[in-house]
């Protein structure tokens, strides 16, 4: 009896540790929003509020880490407002995620059309010179800033722009809008999300060497800020 007591105690403890494995240490990287708050018009209004976010990402370990956000995995992909790599998740006062709307802005015509054909076959020309596989996820990317490395105690800056309720004509390459109330107490955190399991079939080749040549870890998990911050929504 003994004996089977321990036997389940250890391929327990081999259980726990396999999957806390998977998943790198979360204070490793601290990622912090810099923003006092958010400007958001209500779900009434036309109108719309454009905001610069500003945030950080801290390596507090002393690995060098390559943030890859190109996932597909189910535990790793979040619906909320996304745009470079960054997803921006809003709650209400209670602590519960806000529904996100998934709606994009539609501009088009003969002249744009003419004008990506020929971005598209100058960066298959290049990419082709390089020796590049195109068909990489990473070459399907319009923003490709979102993946980078970051070096022990190294503290990087970040900012974009981005409005929270409606879609526009400049904002191409973005997920997810909100509908607020304005008599409602709203919050807000950025997360982000790196993929350790499937880098090798996703990203170039001279991404790769650097990974291998330097020792680089690849993070694995969502990083949040450690922060909330207000929504502030007006008429």
């Amino acid at each position: 009896m003994r004996k089977v007591t321990i036997k389940t105690f250890v391929v327990a403890v081999l259980f726990l540790v396999t999957t806390c494995n998977k998943i790198d240490k979360k204070d490793d990287l601290e990622l912090l929003l810099l923003n006092n708050d958010l400007i958001c018009y209500s779900k009434n209004s036309k109108k719309d509020s454009i905001n610069i976010i500003k945030y950080s990402l801290k390596n507090n370990s002393d690995k060098i880490y390559f943030i890859n956000n190109l996932t597909d995995q189910r535990e790793l992909s979040k619906r909320a407002i996304y745009k470079n790599g960054v997803n921006l998740l809003i709650y209400d006062n209670k602590n519960i995620e806000i529904k996100y709307e998934i709606m994009r802005y539609l501009n088009g015509g003969l002249e744009a059309e003419t004008c990506i054909n020929f971005m598209m076959e100058d960066f298959k020309r290049n990419e082709h010179l390089l020796g590049n596989n195109i068909d990489l996820k990473y070459f399907g990317l319009y923003e490709r800033n979102n993946m980078f490395f970051i070096h022990p105690n190294e503290i990087i800056y970040f900012q974009y722009s981005i409005n929270l309720n409606r879609p526009t004509s400049f904002d191409a390459v973005r997920e997810g809008f909100v509908s607020l109330n304005r008599d409602k107490d709203y919050f807000s955190k950025l997360s982000i999300a790196s993929d350790s399991l499937n880098y090798k079939y996703v990203l170039p080749r001279d991404i790769l060497q650097t990974i291998k040549r330097n020792n680089v870890k690849v993070y694995h998990g969502i990083i949040e800020s450690k922060n909330l911050i207000p929504v502030k929504v007006i008429d």
